[in-house]
């Protein structure tokens, strides 16, 4: 390699940066701050979802919802069920009807259902982890449920006579005997109320009516239709509305749940969900706060990597060196970006191993919170994102300290683009606060959530996913080391 190539010049940038002590020391220091105010966050924090009654975990046992109005009887082994969904009404909040297979009555027992929704066609689901899309016609349509062996296949047709298959699940824990009938259920509305720096969250009970007819069971069945509601357990006096089984009260003029039967055809009103029912805090997010304090001083070192020759007039030197001023830009991005990265790997690392037990004896434990291990596919991304959203951030306060060349001044740009949106997302209404993290470098701090996207946390950067939040703070490098090439190759240093 030739010793004026980019290599050389990668090297002079390395070592320019590791022979400054105050820079190592600010380096060695983020990776500190990181661990330190992440277990200080952590043993902050506290849970109490493991403590309710009416706690519901499924087969796995991950926490679940399994809420809904069933007409059922009793199968026992192989068999097969058909019916007409001959009307479902729309609640406005993913509202479902179909056939299920079902362990008892137990709500958290293992099942098998096909389900039609009004806007989302057909589903075959099982277990509350797999869901297998069939067409998207919606009532009224033929679906059906077979059961051979430990195989449960599903189908749905237009007219009853030409069938298509949607799926077929193998469901080998379910018992010879089971449930067996049709459900209907609608999901809760949430009720979001957003104030500064916290978020109320409350649900209302929905209904809706389903009509089934056309039902034929070819089974050793025994006995009538029977109806019950699947709902979570209570231990106090029933709320109103609560026996349907859906949270909370049911919004006002909202329908009784039932079923009633009438020379064959099945008119069922029920709410409730199917579905894995995670809290929304997410414990790899709270382990990673300190990732906050420890790219502040990420920044600093990244404007001062640049800002410091200009002061010192060391800049001249640098150029006279190397007169190709992009490729001095581009090496001390690399170098700058590199140290972040791995500082950030680091004690993220070394947080989310440390913070695992502290934050369990704080009630972020198993069901509600399973143990997470670094391997783990969501937690692994949130790190390594994370790691190259603060590395992305410091090559854009590198860039922005060329363009400035005043080190007090960038790292108060930068501090005031991460810290002033956090703030302001966290009292303004939910859909204005999303647009200002989705419009500024805060919104990467979306990247250590392990979770999906919620609006239901007072922490803004849970409204918006990892995506949205790098492809901001990449815009934002990418533009400013563009305008600091610019102006590199036209003034002078």
């Amino acid at each position: 390699m030739r010793g004026d190539g980019f290599g050389a010049t990668l090297r002079a940038e390395w070592t320019k940066l590791r022979t400054v002590r105050r820079w190592v020391l600010t380096l060695l220091c983020s990776g500190i701050l990181i661990v330190m105010i992440g277990l200080l966050v952590s043993s902050s924090s506290g849970s109490d979802a493991n403590q309710y009654p009416n706690f519901v975990v499924g087969p796995d046992g991950q926490p679940v919802v399994d809420e809904f109005e069933f007409a059922h009887q009793t199968m026992s082994g192989d068999g097969t069920i058909t019916a007409r969904v001959d009307k479902l009404e729309d609640s406005g909040t993913d509202a479902s009807a179909g056939l299920i297979v079902k362990d008892g009555l137990t709500s958290g027992s293992r099942y098998v259902a096909l389900r039609v929704t009004p806007k989302d066609g057909v589903h075959l689901e099982s277990d509350y982890m797999t869901d297998v899309r069939g067409g998207d016609r919606t009532a009224p349509i033929w679906l059906r449920l077979t059961r051979q062996g430990s195989v449960i296949t599903g189908y749905e047709s237009a007219d009853g006579s030409s069938w298509t298959k949607v799926g077929h699940v193998t469901a080998a824990k379910l018992p010879r005997d089971v449930e067996v009938g049709m459900f209907v259920n609608s999901a809760p509305k949430v009720i979001i109320r957003r104030s500064a720096g916290s978020t109320a969250v409350g649900e209302e009970g929905t209904r809706s009516t389903a009509t089934f007819d056309n039902v034929r069971l070819d089974t050793a069945a025994t006995g009538p239709w029977e109806a019950d509601s699947v709902q979570r357990p209570r231990t106090g006096p029933k709320e109103t509305g609560d026996e349907s089984g859906s949270a909370g009260p049911p919004l006002p003029g909202v329908k009784v749940a039932g079923v009633v039967e009438r020379d064959g055809t099945f008119t069922i009103t029920g709410g409730g969900q199917i579905k894995p029912n995670p809290p929304d805090d997410d414990v790899v997010s709270i382990a990673l706060f300190g990732v906050l304090p420890g790219l502040m001083a990420l920044a600093a070192v990244g404007v001062l990597f640049v800002t410091s020759e200009y002061r010192k007039d060391m800049i001249r030197t640098t150029f006279a060196a190397n007169p190709r001023r992009g490729r001095t830009l581009a090496a001390k991005a690399i170098v700058i970006g590199s140290a972040a990265f791995v500082m950030t790997l680091l004690g993220g690392g070394v947080v989310l191993l440390a913070a695992q037990p502290v934050l369990q004896e704080h009630g972020f434990a198993p069901p509600a919170y399973p143990e997470y291990s670094l391997t783990d596919p969501p937690v692994l991304r949130a790190l390594l994102l994370t790691s190259l959203f603060v590395a992305i951030l410091t090559v854009f306060a590198m860039a922005l300290g060329t363009v400035l060349r005043h080190s007090a001044t960038a790292i108060t740009t930068v501090v005031v683009l991460i810290v002033v949106p956090v703030i302001l997302s966290s009292i303004l209404p939910l859909s204005i606060g999303r647009w200002v993290m989705q419009l500024t470098p805060a919104g990467g701090l979306a990247t250590w959530r392990a979770k999906p996207p919620t609006t239901t946390l007072a922490d803004p950067w849970s409204m918006i996913g990892p995506a949205a939040g790098l492809t901001v703070v990449s815009v934002y490098a990418a533009v400013t080391l563009a305008i600091a090439w610019w102006l590199l190759r036209r003034r002078d240093a």
